[in-house]
């Protein structure tokens, strides 16, 4: 009963069971990126940075800085001791150059066959993957972010690429997919790229939705034109730059640098061929608005935007769960994830226990230097969202009751600690509040239906919660919420392609989700292939047919 375990196994020759794959190996389309255990001082000596890890940053038309201008130095969200370099913006003119190279570099790149535009999705996966310590360092100096969060950001990035170059390849096969049909005639059916993408990506993703973006666009076989948020240009310029090593030709990817004026140039292009935007659901009206009055052909736009993401807890779920999924889908990435929790309704029977359980998590919290593994909570990214943020507080401090507020921190930056309130009901906001603020609602069990009509009447449809350990009313409210992605029994963030396809629907998003067997679809467009082969002499098959009787 006491033998020593270690030494019992020291003694096995080493076996692995033959059908229990490998961590890389766990898909069975593509290889998955590679993860880091960071409680190991190893792994983290081994993710120290180079000392340079930007460069200065221009608009990059035909593969080379387009310098205009004066140019301005951004500020990082918190004191990194150093000044970021400099950035180049697009004056308004060079819009139309972009879109003149564009549609060459779109002639060059929907010649390529699907295997080769997946081998150089793969190239830049690898690239990404090979550099880690490099594009960690710039997410946590750039964009704010943690050690945890840089990891997932940058595995989401590379499992975009390995994505889409799996399913493209099924999907563009020049041979297409043979449709059912008469003797004598012969249909395939076939996707093909639309022409000029414009991609529009967010600062709280500024490498995972930015180049999950450019691959799916170029994958389906079309040329990009690409606008970063202003906050975060450094990384996109990096980010362009690896496209290039990875094998994209000059032409068909290009940079742009500017705010939403630039944006909206952009979308109102007469040549614009279809649009990808993730940001606030304001500016995807604008861009709806702008397409539908321009002239020329109907174009797709693909949409991803907030939510009033909401978590109902009852009386049978499991409290230390419960609570630790609530921390990390609210608290994690400074509340900055459009996935992010924002109103928990919690059973009134379980109230009081959950709020001593929450408090008591919320005092281990960190808050801090991002770039110090130890610390759980980062900055918001700028001024402007950490006084939005600022002024909430105060109103809930007028009109709700403050459970808890984790300390103010010694690191310089726009930092805003997390803090939970109990609010009455969820009709109080009017508007999704992208930061570290929980809302808490207490409910009676007979008010459920109540409670999932006032949620799908805000119209936002991103993210759902629930916990609970009743499957039944589990699946019942899985049904009856109408949000693009539901999660049970766990936390509300950290989407994994192709595993969690992510997206929403009303006023949280288009649809098709991103990392998902749909998305490239939109992409492109479909084309049908009818020959009349008995034109030729008839079809031949028949006569290789082969009668057993």
């Amino acid at each position: 009963l006491a033998h020593d375990i270690v030494a019992a196994i020291q003694k096995q020759k080493l076996y692995r069971h033959p059908s229990i794959p490998l961590p890389k190996s766990i898909f069975s389309n593509r290889k998955n990126s590679q993860g880091f255990d960071v409680a190991d001082v190893r792994v983290r000596q081994a993710l120290q940075p180079p000392i340079k890890i930007f460069e200065e940053a221009a608009p990059l038309i035909k593969g080379q800085p387009a310098k205009m201008g004066s140019p301005y130095t951004p500020h990082a969200p918190h004191d990194i001791g150093y000044k970021l370099p400099s950035v180049f913006v697009s004056p308004p003119d060079q819009v139309a150059t972009a879109f003149h190279v564009a549609q060459r570099g779109f002639e060059i790149w929907s010649q390529q066959s699907a295997s080769k535009r997946a081998e150089v999705l793969n190239n830049m996966a690898d690239r990404l993957e090979g550099n880690a310590p490099l594009w960690i360092a710039r997410l946590q100096v750039e964009a704010g972010k943690t050690l945890n969060d840089t990891i997932a950001e940058l595995r989401e990035a590379i499992d975009f690429c390995r994505y889409y170059a799996a399913e493209g390849q099924k999907l563009f096969d020049s041979r297409g997919i043979r449709m059912p049909g008469y003797t004598g005639e012969d249909n395939s059916f076939t996707f093909h790229g639309r022409g000029v993408f414009v991609c529009i990506s967010p600062w709280n993703f500024p490498l995972a939705i930015f180049v999950g973006q450019i691959a799916a666009s170029l994958m389906a076989g079309n040329a990009v034109i690409c606008k970063p948020a202003e906050q975060t240009p450094l990384i996109a310029c990096e980010v362009v730059k690896e496209f290039f090593a990875a094998g994209i030709p000059p032409e068909t990817l290009t940079l742009l640098l500017g705010d939403g004026s630039l944006g909206s140039l952009m979308v109102a292009h007469k040549d614009v061929a279809g649009v990808a935007f993730t940001g606030s659901t304001v500016v995807a009206r604008a861009i709806n608005r702008a397409l539908a009055a321009k002239e020329g052909p109907i174009v797709p736009f693909i949409a991803e935007t907030g939510g009033q993401n909401v978590m109902i807890v009852d009386s049978t779920a499991l409290l230390e769960q419960t609570v630790d999924d609530i921390v990390t889908s609210a608290f994690g990435s400074a509340g900055q994830r459009c996935s992010a929790l924002r109103v928990v309704y919690i059973q009134k029977d379980i109230f009081s226990q959950f709020e001593h359980l929450l408090k008591g998590v919320m005092r281990e919290l960190k808050v801090g230097n991002p770039c110090d593994w130890g610390n759980d909570i980062g900055p918001v990214i700028d001024a402007d969202a950490q006084k939005l943020l600022q002024q909430h507080l105060q109103t809930l401090d007028q009109t709700a009751r403050k459970i808890f507020q984790c300390h103010d921190v010694d690191a310089r930056g726009f930092f805003v600690p997390p803090a939970a309130y109990e609010i009455s009901h969820l009709g109080v906001l009017d508007k999704e509040n992208f930061g570290p603020i929980l809302h808490v609602i207490s409910y009676e069990s007979q008010n459920l239906e109540k409670i999932i009509h006032d949620i799908n009447s805000t119209g936002y449809g991103l993210t759902f919660g629930v916990q609970s350990r009743l499957q039944k009313r589990s699946m019942h409210m899985s049904h009856a919420i109408m949000a693009g992605n539901i999660y049970i029994n766990r936390s509300m963030t950290g989407a994994v392609v192709g595993v969690q396809p992510f997206g929403g629907m009303g006023l949280s998003g288009t649809g098709p989700k991103a990392g998902g067997p749909y998305y490239l679809h939109r992409f492109a467009h479909e084309k049908t292939i009818t020959n009349n082969i008995s034109a030729l002499g008839g079809n031949v098959s028949l006569l290789l047919m082969k009668d057993d009787r």
